[in-house]
């Protein structure tokens, strides 16, 4: 038992190794965009401040619309400025009444710009959110520890880890001009590989699901793939790309980039449902060790179902939250734009190409997984003892 548990762990070593050389080596293939060098520019300063004393406040009314504005004494809490105290006058959108109103003691973000004769001018970027935000985020990490225990501190692990290599590798190789798929699909591995292992434990069930994700994210990398030139996709349904394109320096490969960011999007429905359907089938098989093959592996399918109705509701959903003003905006069309013509624009079949492939390897994450772990449960535990022992035997000589 106890050399069976070390050679996990000098399993996990290993495997560690393998995925960190194809995150710093492999990536080195193509450079699938170029950089321009943009004209150089005097970049603004922001800083924070808090409202000493509301002057006077009140409505303004121009062609024919109500607008609120105040005149504010801002207090500087930062920067070589410090404590000194500036006049500005704040005005709100038309459109929103006066609830962007800012109260005595509220902090702000000021944005110091100099003037043509080079004198500093002062304005309110926007309200300062981030002090509140961090209470916030404190209080959620504490709700998932006090609600799941270890395996909360688990969870905050692996999401640490996951923004660690979206941050720290994947943004910084696709800046550098690295194909932003190839760099996807490492740091994917790579989240894949750290978090399911930490969340869930080093054992046979997990390796199973880390497998069954492995393979289900290969289809759908290679069906979005091959299915981009069918749709005649771009890449550019996303106002963010343009401004990717046209506001800075780098030109990224905007289709690699629809394929990179589908492949992180799937990554966490897909851990989430390998992981059920194989800890399901070995759970199964624990309670009754003699069953049969296809008699589990139809069981096993009975739970994946259900799994698949949930989460593919829930992803399809998600995609709707997130672009619920488009929406509302065609259901309003000021236009009068053809409905065919609306459902024919890329960015509306670049969200639906997202969900549906997204779909598609939940669907075929289930069979695929609970397949596997079918396999290894009942008859196929021995060939990972042996390669344990092979590569256990490999890093010990």
């Amino acid at each position: 038992m106890v050399e069976e548990i070390i050679m996990r762990r000098k399993f996990l070593i290993f495997l560690a190794i393998v995925f960190l050389f194809g995150l710093f080596v492999l990536p080195k293939r193509t450079l699938a965009q170029n950089t321009n060098t943009l004209p150089a520019v005097i970049p603004d300063t922001y800083v924070k401040g808090q409202v000493a004393q509301i002057v006077a406040s009140g409505y303004t009314t121009s062609y024919g619309t109500k607008s609120y504005y105040e005149k504010l004494q801002i207090q500087i809490i930062e920067g070589k400025e410090k404590g000194k105290i500036v006049n500005i006058n704040f005005q709100g959108d038309s459109m929103f009444g006066d609830i962007q109103k800012l109260s005595d003691g509220e902090q702000v973000v000021i944005d110091e710009k100099p003037d043509p004769s080079g004198k500093i001018t002062y304005s309110i970027y926007e309200a300062y959110r981030l002090g509140n935000f961090w209470w916030l985020l404190a209080a959620f990490c504490l709700f998932i520890i006090f609600v799941a225990g270890k395996k909360g501190v688990g969870a905050l692990i692996g999401l640490s880890i996951s923004i660690a290599v979206i941050t720290l590798y994947i943004i910084p190789q696709i800046v550098k001009g690295v194909d932003p798929l190839s760099v996807c699909i490492n740091g994917a591995l790579v989240i894949l590989f750290f978090t399911t292992y930490i969340a869930h434990g080093v054992s046979v069930k997990t390796t199973v699901a880390i497998i069954g994700t492995g393979l289900s994210l290969l289809i759908a990398v290679n069906l979005s793939t091959a299915l981009m030139p069918f749709l005649h996709l771009i890449g550019l349904g996303n106002m963010d790309v343009y401004d990717l394109q046209l506001g800075t320096g780098s030109k990224v490969n905007p289709q690699s980039l629809l394929l990179g960011g589908i492949l992180i999007g799937t990554l966490g429905a897909l851990n989430d449902i390998t992981t059920t359907q194989s800890l399901t089938i070995f759970t199964f098989v624990r309670e009754n060790p003699t069953q049969k093959f296809y008699p589990l592996f139809r069981k096993g399918m009975e739970i994946g179902k259900e799994h698949i109705a949930s989460l593919i509701n829930t992803l399809i959903l998600a995609y709707v939250g997130a672009t619920f003003g488009a929406f509302i905006y065609i259901a309003l069309n000021p236009q009068k734009t053809p409905l065919w013509v609306i459902l024919n624009n890329e960015t509306t079949i670049e969200d639906m190409f997202r969900a549906l492939i997204s779909s598609s390897a939940l669907i075929l994450a289930v069979p695929i997984t609970t397949a596997l772990a079918c396999f290894i449960s009942l008859r196929g535990k021995h060939y990972f003892s042996s390669i344990y022992s092979f590569i256990f035997a490999l890093i010990r000589s």
